[in-house]
Parts: structure tokens; sequence; C-alpha cells
């Protein structure tokens, strides 16, 4: 029993070890010929820290693997928003490719859409990971570590806005809206933080169905 569980925790440490390594990779290939060489650097220092947060739960063996999975995709859509400076990412232009519509001519977008999305997956994504901190760190119940990571996400998004803000009056005109993709909208900042926000709900309401309908299978 002991050695099944050793080898399961091996299989799921080199997933992990996979995945940071994807992650590295793309991390490289993004910053060949960026398009915004100069925003680049700032798009990554994100990037950086989380490659380092997720070395460190691989050696602590601190969460499962769909917790890590989560993490592992909020920072591939992440490092393809830093390629393109989130404002510019041609995410319409691929949709046209593939399925052969535009997605911001059919919702009637005036602006590009993808930093919006980004903000979105971060509370959709980050919200079982968190979760799963509180839980098995803190030892908080799951209703509980789940509210306590609804929070977090909201408290985070401020302070993540706040910090763009501070770097923004760094730069020259130029660079802060180019670094902090407002694209005009006086009201950004406000509607990122609602989009965490709602990826957080969303989470939450598809987290609560899937165990609601798993005990119902169980009890049948």
């Amino acid at each position: 029993m002991k050695k099944t569980k050793e080898i399961i925790i091996t299989k799921n440490n080199n997933l992990k070890i996979i995945q940071v390594c994807i992650i590295c990779i793309l991390l490289i290939l993004s910053c060949i010929k960026p398009v915004y060489p100069d925003e680049i650097f700032l798009q990554h220092i994100a990037t950086v820290i989380m490659i380092g947060i997720m070395i460190f739960l691989i050696k602590k063996n601190a969460l499962s693997g769909k917790a890590f999975f989560c993490i592992f995709m909020m920072l591939i859509v992440h490092i393809i928003g830093a390629r393109w400076n989130y404002s510019f990412t041609p995410y319409d232009k691929w949709i046209n490719t593939v399925f052969g519509f535009s997605i911001d001519k059919y919702f009637s977008f005036k602006r590009n859409q993808y930093d919006r999305l980004v903000h979105f997956m971060y509370g959709f994504l980050l919200l079982i990971p968190i979760s799963e901190i509180y839980n098995k760190w803190f030892n908080a119940s799951k209703r509980l570590a789940t509210h306590i990571a609804f929070l977090f996400i909201l408290a985070s998004s401020m302070v993540y806005e706040l910090i763009e803000w501070l770097v923004a009056v760094t730069l020259s005109p130029e660079q802060a809206e180019a670094y902090n993709g407002q694209q005009g909208d006086m009201w950004d900042a406000q509607k990122d933080m609602a989009m965490a926000m709602l990826g957080a709900m969303v989470m939450i309401v598809i987290s609560r169905y899937l165990v609601k309908k798993k005990v119902t299978t169980l009890n049948t």
C-alpha cells in the first residue's frame, strides 16, 4: 500500500515537473523577438514568481494534480497575453482563421477583450489551488477554505490593480497605456476586478454542482 502511494506521488510529481518545463519553454519562446520589447519584462515578473512557487509546491508535494494543473493553465493564458502585451493579443484573428467568424464583430466589441478573459480565468482557475492551500495547510474546512479563497481572489485583484497603477505612474504616458492596457476605458480596473470575481463565482457553482452530483450518484 505504501509503495503504491509512493508510485502515485512520483507520477504526479513527474507530471508537475513536465508542466513547469513547458511553462519555462513558453516563457523563453515568448521573449524571442518580442512584439513589445519595452513591456515584456514587466509582464513576465509575475511569470517568474509563479514558476518559483510551482517549484516550491512540487518539493512540498502540497497540491493535488488538479490544483497544480489550474496554475499551469493560468500561466499559459498569461504568457500568451504577455507576448502581445495583452491589448494586442490577436485572438479574433485566430478564431476567424479556425472557425471563420469574428467574435469581436459578433458581440460588437469595441476593444481587445483578452485582458478581460485573463482576469476571468484568474478567478476561475486559481480558486481551486488557493482553496486547497487553506484546506491542507491551515486545516480550514472545505467550505471555509472556498470562502477564504474567494475573498483572497477579490483582495489580490485589487492589490494587482494598485500595483499596476503605481508602476504606471513611473512610466511615460505611452508606456503606461501599453502596460495597463486600459484602451481608453476609465473603468478598466473595476471591470478587471469584476471579471476575476465572476470567474471565482462560476468555479464555485460548478464545483458545488459536481460535488452534489457525485453524492447523488453514490446514494443511488
